[in-house]
Parts: C-alpha cells; structure tokens; sequence
C-alpha cells in the first residue's frame, strides 16, 4: 500500500534541481559569477567614491558680477539671464560631497575685468562654494566659457500705427469712425542697440475682399519696423508690455433726421405750426448710430431759443445741435443751424409799467420786501392781443432763491403775462428788494 503523504516528486524538477547543483560544481561557472560579482562591487564602490569619481552636479546658477565701473557706466548683463544654468563636477570627502545641493555652489567668470563696453565677451567659468561646508574640490565646469552679452538697458514706449489696408466700407448707407486698438501704445524694453533699432509698431492685418456693413473686431499680433519699413525680429532679451491688440472697426448705419427748434418761455396762446411758423437751415443733418437707437430718433433738436430775447427785429437765431443719444455721430460739417421766426409783421411791440410783483422762493425764516415799486417793461405780442392789454394783466416775479444775506440786492424777475394771449415780455429784468430775518 502506498504512503499517502510522501510528495511525489515530478521529473522536470528533478532535473532541474540536478543542473543547478552541477553548476555550482562547474570551474567555468563560478569564475564568470565571480568576475560580475566583482564588477557590480566595483561599480557601487566607484558610485560613493568621491574621491576618485568626481561627482556631476546640474542646474547650477550662473551669476556675473560686473566690475565697478562697468555698472557705473549704465551696463546691465543680458546673457546669462537668470533661467541659465551649469553643471559642476567636485570631488573630495564622500560625506561632504553627498551634501552639496545646487544651490550651495555658483558658477562665476574667472574675470570680468576685460568688461568695459556694450558687446559680447567670451569668459572662462569657475565654480564657487556658497555654503559653510569645506573639503571638496571643483574638477570641471559644464560649459567652461560662456558667450556674456553687456548692454545699457533702454525702455521706450512706441504709438501704435495702423497700416493703409485697412478694411473698406460700404460708404452707400454706413459710417465708420475708423479702426481704433484697445491699446494705444506698447512699451518696449531690452538692450540699448536693439531698442534704438525699432522706428515704429504697427500691427499684422489682412483686410477682407468685401465692404464691411457690420461692426469687425479682429486680434492682431504687433510688428517692429525699422526706418527703412524692414520687419524686426526682436531677440529674446527684449521685451513688450502686449504681443497683440484687438483691432475695431466700428460700422454703424446712416440716417437723415430733420432739425427742429425748441422754445423757453413760450406764451401758452402762441402755437408755431413748423415750416409755416420758422425755417431751419439746415433743415436736415445726416447722422449714424446703432441700429437700435436710430430706429428711435426721427428728428434732431436745437438748443432752445428764450421768448424774451425774440422781437419784431431780431427774430434770427444761430443754435447749437443738441447733444445726439449716446454712440450716434452728426455726420453734417455743421453744428449749428440757422432759425429764423416767419410772419413777425403780424406783431406789434408796446411799454407797459408793471406794478403788479410776486415773491417767489423767499428763504426760510426771512421776511422779503419790493424796494423796486414799478418795472418798465416791453411787451411783443400780436396786434389784435397787445391792442387789448393793459397792465393789471402783467405780473412781475422775483425770484430770492439766490439771495441768501440780508439786506437790499437786485433779483431776478420773470415777466408773465395772464390770459391765453400771445404775448410775451422782450429783454430781462431785474428789481431791487430787501430781505431781514423774522
């Protein structure tokens, strides 16, 4: 009867078991495992040997100190800048060396006294310890020259042009007020000479083949130009407030309004029915803005005319165009237009003295009294109106909301003239009043 625990052992692992044991009898063998081994201990031991193996250290900061009178002078280095670096070989006591960290050491020129003027300079490298640590020693430096650029730092700030080919627009029935960039000027800063190379910036753009109708917002990088119109490739040690702008070309639609007086002081029975009443001249300006607001703008109005300075003589006014809504332009070369009253032979002018005043806008805790007891005052209106006028019909009022001291002063008075009548007071006047407190 078989054992039931005895394992039962497969060919192919006893065989395998037996090449293995003839092996480690095997001369050959054993030399060639010997002969690695050794290498590997050699290879580990070469690795920590400081000494013997310099050990390689990389990023390394590069730091030039200029001689006195070269920073006197204005230079600044721009090569190295502060992203370059070095690699460092050193030797020396394994546990110093082990420790040294990139930041302990610097990379410095061996002299940089030949330093005296803009330009580049070739200069052989050393290392420098920067930390407390001793007993270690620099074999190489990773490059061991370096090419040092030295100029005079410049800063300038340059307009920004716009060039000719510019995109074109539908004149037909659009405005544009022209492109504008929402930067006005780039400031550049670098190298002496290389600044002093640029004449002007102006932008990289590519206008369309059709007339724009519609508002075109495009970013363009910017170009530096000589003085001879030559593109400028600017180096890497100079440097622009923007690289691009975004260039507007604003396109609005055009409409024609007509131009229309405004009146202050206006008699309550005199209607001014439009061309029959005044001409304007010009009668129409031609105006641009956004679509929606010109939908809503049918006329254009005129800084408004006072009744009081208008009579049978002087009915002829230059006025101001009111300021248009926000984003609309007057296209027309003018900014006035010409009002002149029509039919002023129908009215008559006539002197009345006026006994009748009001007080108004009396300051709080004053008492105000009409030292003036009477006004003379000229009176325009129709004929058929002025024949039937008398002068209980006229009020003067005086109006004490800029007299703040007591005492006697003149005041402003309005002269108002009762009834639905066509009438209106020429000229301005003024009374003379006293205010005390109460």
């Amino acid at each position: 009867m078989k054992d039931k625990g005895k394992k039962i052992e497969h060919p192919a692992e006893s065989f395998n078991k037996g090449r293995l044991h003839e092996l480690f009898y095997n001369n050959q063998f054993l030399l060639v495992l010997s002969f690695a081994i050794a290498v590997i201990l050699w290879i580990v031991l070469a690795f920590n040997d400081t000494e013997h193996f310099p050990k390689r250290i990389n990023n390394v900061s590069i730091n030039i100190q200029l001689p006195d009178e070269a920073q006197k002078s204005g230079l600044t280095v721009y090569s190295p800048t502060k992203t370059d670096t070095a690699s460092v070989a050193i030797s020396g006591n394994t546990l110093i060396v082990n420790q040294i960290k990139n930041t302990d050491l610097q990379v410095v020129p061996v002299s940089t006294s030949q330093i005296t003027a803009p330009g580049v300079y070739q200069v052989k490298l050393m290392g420098k310890n920067m930390s407390a640590l001793n007993n270690f020693d620099f074999n190489n430096i990773y490059p061991s020259e370096w090419s040092i650029y030295v100029d005079r730092a410049a800063k300038k700030s340059f307009p920004i042009k716009l060039p000719a080919n510019m995109d074109k627009i539908d004149t037909s029935g659009y405005y544009s007020p022209g492109p504008t960039t929402d930067a006005e000027n780039v400031t550049i800063s670098g190298p002496e000479t290389e600044v002093s190379k640029i004449d002007h910036v102006s932008i990289e753009y590519s206008a369309g083949n059709t007339a724009l109708t519609a508002t075109k917002t495009v970013q363009a990088p910017l170009i530096l130009y000589d003085s001879s119109g030559n593109k400028i490739t600017p180096d890497s040690y100079v440097s622009m407030s923007i690289t691009q702008v975004n260039v507007t070309t604003q396109v609005q639609p055009k409409k024609n309004v007509k131009v229309l007086p405004t009146f202050t002081n206006q008699p309550a029975g005199l209607k001014l029915q439009g061309d029959s009443a005044f001409t304007v001249t010009p009668s129409t300006i031609q105006i641009a803005g956004p679509k929606d607001t010109l939908a809503k703008i049918a006329e254009a109005s005129l800084e408004a005319i006072d009744f009081s300075q208008i009579n049978t003589t002087h009915n002829s006014f230059n006025q101001q165009i009111s300021q248009l809504p926000s984003g609309c332009t007057n296209l027309s070369s003018g900014t006035t237009a010409q009002v002149t009253l029509k039919n002023m032979n129908e009215y008559t002018s006539k002197g009345f003295t006026v006994t009748n005043f009001t007080k108004m806008n009396v300051p709080q805790g004053m008492n105000a009294s009409m030292v003036t007891q009477s006004l003379n005052v000229d009176i325009v209106g129709k004929e058929s109106d002025i024949a039937t006028l008398t002068a209980s019909n006229i009020t003067a009022a005086v109006d004490f909301s800029n007299i703040q001291e007591t005492g006697t002063t003149n005041a402003p008075v309005s002269i108002k003239v009762g009834g639905n009548k066509t009438c209106w007071a020429y000229g301005t006047y003024q009374a003379s009043v006293s205010l005390t407190k109460s």
